[in-house]
């Protein structure tokens, strides 16, 4: 009887050793790996922007699909100045009026684009939007630029 429970108790401690270990403070400590497992992520993370049903289809999956956003811009009400925003890969040229937002639209599944932005004629930004994001720009009432992008 004696050596079932010493094989039962050797067992369980070779089994933890490892995963806990005390602190100097006293607390216990996980060194455990994490386990491996084979579920799906939880439908609560947070995403930014749309979810990929909405912007994509699986042809052109994970890239952004012809018709999604490439880049949008707004200018708060405040701001009192000219403001271009100028798309390379479409050669198209914007204003963007205070109070107003533009936005360009892919015009090809997965199209990158070189993306600047001009206030009152100074060039305030510029970037490379890739076939897998886009991008958001607010000029605020100073003029200036917030950038958020947008990764699917």
């Amino acid at each position: 009887m004696n050596r079932r429970q010493f094989l039962s108790i050797s067992a369980l401690s070779i089994s933890l050793s490892g995963c806990v270990e005390w602190g100097s403070d006293g607390a216990t400590e996980n060194n455990s790996p994490a386990p491996d497992t084979t579920e799906t992520p939880s439908n609560t993370a947070t995403e930014t922007g749309p979810p990929p049903s909405e912007v994509s289809t699986p042809e052109c999956w994970p890239s952004m699909c012809e018709g999604s956003t490439l880049v949008e811009v707004q200018v708060v009400g405040g701001f009192s100045g000219d403001v271009v925003l100028t798309a390379t890969c479409q050669n198209k040229d914007l204003s963007v009026s205070p109070g107003e937002s533009v936005r360009i639209n892919r015009e090809a599944d997965a199209e990158v684009c070189g993306i600047s932005l001009y206030i009152d004629g100074k060039h305030v930004f510029s970037d490379r939007v890739s076939s897998h994001q886009s991008l958001n720009l607010t000029v605020d009432s100073n003029g200036e630029v917030t950038e958020r992008w947008t990764v699917q």
